[in-house]
Formats: structure tokens, C-alpha cells, sequence
């Protein structure tokens, strides 16, 4: 296989493990990032050194017209990309009574705007055959007010997945995974991690390479378009009012 896949925010922790995973695959590899040069460069060499073939691209996702030329750069630079993975995201904690038409709108660009414009433009680059995967989360089945911005870009997203599916096939499938949680954040320590994951349905929390996993099982499914498959340990079941990271268990 030497088909190009684009993995937005590609450089760092989900991202990171999507690239390595559809390496594996075959795939070429094109890692954008904003800031992580650093990071995006060592997965590069992770890659060549495994044999996979990789090349790195910058992007802020809030510049429009760079997002609309990420496309040709990839292929440009590893030939016709094929595969879109709309991971990278804005992660903002706000509610009803802060947030802000500022914040609102940098979630929506960022989160909605920027994948829709990636699939636009593959749509119009693109081979039959081609494909995308959005990074969601389980917020999509199980929302509560926290993090509203981000929660609306999601379900915005939730949404395209849906309406796209039949306006681009034959020509292009889009599926999309929604994670629980896998990693720690700046709100979310290792201990914070462990127990919120021990309290999903099945006792334990996904690890990012199960969701690598999924997007590899979505890219090579041609009979799959329009789902959404959520790797969330069934976290999704629980419908809290309050988000499970800001709940301190106290």
C-alpha cells in the first residue's frame, strides 16, 4: 500500500498512536501539528525507522486558508492522500454561564470548521475509495453542560458524519470514533484517570491504541460509512450530569 493519510493534531497521545498504528498499516503518513515540531519530528523518525514513510505538516487550524492547502501538501510531499483523521482538538472548559461568542467560535473553527474543510477538500483531490474518520467522544451520547463549546463542536461533527456519509459515497466513506477517556490531562491525574475508568460499565477505560485501533478497522472497512463506533468502555452508559474529570469523587 502506498496511499497518504493526513492525522490532524498526529504528533502527540491519540494522534501519536494513530500514526504508529496505520504505519503499521501500509499507510504514509503526513503528521500535522501546530506547535509539537519537536514531538511531530521524532514520530517521523519513529516511523522511517520502522520502515513506514512519514513527512510532517504545520497548521493552525484557525487559518482557514492553511487548512485548505494541507491536502495538497501531503501530497505533495508522499503522493494522492486517501484517508482523512480529524483528531486534533480544541479543549476549553467553559458553561452556560461563561462562555463567550470568542470561545465559541474558536471551538467551532478549530473542532468543526477545519474537518469540514479537510473533507471538502479530499472530496474534490480524492480517488474512489477515499475515506475519514473523526475523532469525536462519548459526549455525543452522554452530554452534560461542562465544556459546552467543545461539547457543541462535537455534536456538530456527530452531526456531518451522518449527513455526509450519503452526499460523498461512492467516492469517499466518513465514520467517525468517539473515545472516553484514555489519557490524563491538565485536569485529570493519573489516580483521577484510574478511578473514573474504573467506574465505567466494564471496570476498566480504553487505551489510545484501542482507538488507533478502531480508526485502522474504519479505514479498511469499505462497507462502513456513516457510523460512529465509541471506544469508551460503555462510559457513555453512565449519562452524567456533571463531567466524570471534574467529579473529584469526594
Amino acid at each position: 500500500m502506498s496511499d497518504t493519510v493526513i492525522v490532524t493534531g498526529g504528533a502527540i497521545r491519540i494522534g501519536r498512536e494513530i500514526c504508529l498504528k496505520l504505519s503499521e498499516e501500509g499507510y504514509k503518513i503526513a503528521i500535522h501539528y501546530r506547535s509539537s515540531e519537536d514531538d511531530a519530528r521524532d514520530l517521523q523518525e519513529e516511523i522511517e525507522s520502522a520502515g513506514g514513510n512519514a513527512c510532517t505538516i504545520q497548521c493552525d487550524l484557525n487559518d482557514s486558508a492553511s487548512v485548505k492547502g494541507l491536502i495538497k501538501n501531503a501530497s505533495d510531499s508522499l503522493g494522492t492522500v486517501v484517508g482523512v483523521v480529524n483528531n486534533a482538538s480544541l479543549f476549553v472548559l467553559d458553561r452556560i454561564e461563561d462562555v463567550s461568542e470568542e470561545t465559541w467560535v474558536e471551538h467551532m473553527k478549530v473542532n468543526a470548521l477545519a474537518p469540514l474543510l479537510l473533507i471538502q477538500g479530499l472530496f474534490e483531490s480524492s480517488v474512489e475509495g477515499s475515506w475519514v474518520v473523526n475523532i469525536l467522544d462519548f459526549k455525543v451520547e452522554s452530554p452534560n453542560a461542562d465544556y459546552l463549546s467543545y461539547t457543541g463542536s462535537r455534536f456538530a461533527m456527530h452531526g456531518l458524519t451522518s449527513a455526509l456519509a450519503l452526499d460523498l459515497a461512492p467516492k469517499v466513506r466518513i465514520n467517525s470514533v468517539a473515545p472516553g477517556h484514555v489519557l490524563t490531562s491538565d485536569i485529570l491525574d493519573s489516580e483521577s484517570l484510574q478511578r473514573v475508568q474504573s467506574e465505567s460499565p466494564l471496570g476498566f477505560g480504553p487505551s489510545a491504541r484501542d482507538v488507533a485501533e478502531s480508526v485502522a478497522f474504519l479505514a479498511k472497512s469499505p462497507a462502513i460509512t456513516g457510523q460512529t463506533i465509541f471506544v469508551d468502555s460503555g462510559e457513555r452508559f453512565r449519562q452524567m450530569k456533571k463531567d466524570p474529570a471534574l467529579d473529584k469523587g469526594e
